[in-house]
Formats: structure tokens, C-alpha cells, sequence
């Protein structure tokens, strides 16, 4: 995918903002293990792997506006109406919305 500068440099800023350390403590504590090529297959990943996710996220949600995996939620919000355009990056450990309510009944 090709990036601008002003993306990559928003991209950048996120990434050296983000307290990827916590989401570590986090998955260490849970025990959240994504697929990885080393040992059983499943680890924890290192701080490294982690920025490398949410880098390839940030990245892809130029395109897709909003992509997710392994607990990362990346969003791209173009510019409107001669606002900037920004990324937001979250990690999610629980999630509930109403959108489905009615189809319960």
C-alpha cells in the first residue's frame, strides 16, 4: 500500500505515543497468545511484533477505514470539510454495542 509522508508521519506519532508495554502486561495476564512460527505456535508476542501490527493496521485502514486483529482496532478518518484527516489506534479487551437488541426478542 502506498502511504503519503503526512500519513506515515501520523503513523509514526502513534506508534511512539501508544503504550504498547501495557497491551503487553495485558496479553501476558490474560495469556493471549497470537500464532507465531517459534515453540507451540502460540506465544505472547514481543513489544516489536506488537508495533509491527499496529502498523500494518494503521496502514490498511487507509483503504478499509477500519480493520481489527489480535485485540487492535485501527480507524482512518479522511478529511471533511477541510478538516485533517487522522488514525486512531485502540486495543480492545472487551466489547459489547446494541446494534443487534431488537433481533434478540
Amino acid at each position: 500500500m502506498n502511504t503519503s509522508l503526512k500519513h506515515e508521519e501520523q503513523i509514526d506519532y502513534i506508534i511512539d505515543k501508544f503504550n504498547f508495554e501495557k497491551v503487553r502486561c495485558v496479553m501476558l495476564a490474560l495469556d493471549w497468545q497470537w500464532a507465531c512460527t517459534e515453540g507451540n505456535g502460540y506465544a505472547v508476542p514481543s513489544i516489536a511484533r506488537l508495533k509491527a501490527m499496529a502498523r500494518h493496521l494503521l496502514r490498511s485502514s487507509i483503504k478499509d477505514t477500519e480493520v481489527a486483529s489480535g485485540g487492535f482496532y485501527a480507524t482512518y478518518y479522511p478529511s471533511e470539510y477541510g478538516d485533517d484527516d487522522y488514525f486512531v489506534l485502540k486495543f480492545v479487551v472487551a466489547f459489547a454495542n446494541s446494534v443487534d437488541y431488537n433481533e434478540d426478542d
